[in-house]
């Protein structure tokens, strides 16, 4: 959720950038936001393995 919320304060103040200069930084915060993947816990809960789902021994 912070990382969430440092990406709506970055938008809220590209607002006030000059125009050369917001058009180089919403590059920027699309990459970033790229890079980051989904923001959502949902989807992080949906992909992460418990520790006995990422080991099985073979010799059990």
């Amino acid at each position: 959720m912070t990382v969430e919320r440092f990406f709506a304060d970055a938008e809220e103040r590209l607002m006030n950038a000059d125009e050369e200069r917001r058009q180089h930084l919403e590059e920027r915060l699309r990459l970033a936001r790229a890079m980051m993947g989904s923001l959502d816990p949902m989807d992080f809960m949906e992909s992460w393995l418990a520790p006995d789902e990422r080991y099985r021994s073979k010799y059990v």
